[in-house]
């Protein structure tokens, strides 16, 4: 460890790190502001102290190997955790402040992550918010690598890890849709088995949401819709079922917005709930700042209905 610290100097973080991204020796020199020889050596030296092979020259470039990729992560979590140290001192030294980084998937952003934002830069101007939406298993991905500081999903590969810090906020209905002039609209004693010969959209089968409707089949035993249309998009799906006669599945969060303003309509069919709840999930040997914390707090206040988040 003495001598990692003795050795390694954050312009190798910073070369190791810029390089994994561009994948181009040259271009990574430019934008370090250093000429290619010297980005050159200082790749050289670091390979040299960790004692491994850090890239390997191809065609289209410079790739990571398995150490390179390991020792950009941590290079990422390191500057990182530098950048945090400067916001501490700011916020310890004129109170709540510095940016906050967070990755969420769209169904928690109405209700749940959207109101928390607008309440901690009402109480806090000099506080940043960085937004990242995307599904939980890519926003699990960019919170290991230290791209954001806490993400709301639903992460299903995280039952058992010992770097993470998962706290369960709430539950959440499902609910199936449909355009507001679909022909299914007109019958009031709808199931899931009339249903199933229907044309579905529905998320990529990895997705917590494809698999929960997968298990309400199974647990109804039927067949499950063959063929059925894939989009992770919510705006995606709205816009293909103003188009198309397909039947589509989104939490109820994200229906109720869309239902109230005309642009689809819910199928009387309920579905068991399956899904599993929302979880806030950070790093868990990582500080968290005042901005982090309180942010954090509003969130658990959000998911139990208490607007104050005192």
């Amino acid at each position: 460890m003495r001598h990692l610290l003795t050795r390694l100097k954050f312009r190798h973080l910073t070369l190791v790190l810029s390089l994994e991204e561009s994948c181009n020796l040259h271009r990574t020199s430019e934008l370090l502001n250093m000429s290619q020889p010297t980005a050159t050596k200082l790749l050289q030296e670091i390979e040299h102290t960790l004692g491994v092979p850090l890239f390997e020259r191809r065609p289209k470039g410079m790739i990571p190997t398995p150490f390179g990729s390991l020792v950009a992560r941590h290079a990422r979590l390191m500057l990182s955790d530098i950048g945090r140290l400067q916001q501490d001192i700011d916020e310890l030294r004129t109170g709540i402040s510095g940016v906050v980084r967070i990755g969420t998937v769209v169904a928690a952003m109405p209700d749940l992550v959207a109101p928390a934002v607008g309440r901690i830069i009402g109480e806090n101007p000099r506080v940043s918010i960085s937004l990242t939406t995307d599904n939980s298993d890519v926003l699990l991905v960019e919170l290991q690598n230290g791209r954001i500081d806490l993400m709301v999903g639903r992460p299903i590969s995280i039952v058992e890890n010992e770097d993470l810090n998962v706290e369960t906020l709430e539950d959440e209905d499902l609910r199936i849709v449909v355009s507001p002039g679909h022909p299914l609209l007109a019958r009031q004693d709808l199931s899931l088995r009339d249903l199933v010969g229907e044309r579905w959209l529905l998320q990529p089968g990895t997705s917590p949401m494809r698999r929960a409707i997968e298990a309400a089949f199974t647990v109804e035993r039927l067949s499950f819709p063959p063929h059925p249309v894939e989009s992770a998009s919510v705006t995606a799906t709205i816009c293909m079922l103003a188009e198309t006669s397909l039947i589509a599945v989104l939490p109820h969060r994200i229906s109720a917005f869309f239902v109230r303003h005309g642009a689809i309509a819910e199928l009387p069919v309920q579905l068991p709930r399956i899904l599993r709840p929302y979880a806030l999930v950070t790093l868990r040997n990582r500080p968290a700042g005042n901005a982090l914390t309180r942010m954090m707090a509003l969130l658990r206040a959000g998911a139990a209905g208490d607007e104050t988040g005192d």
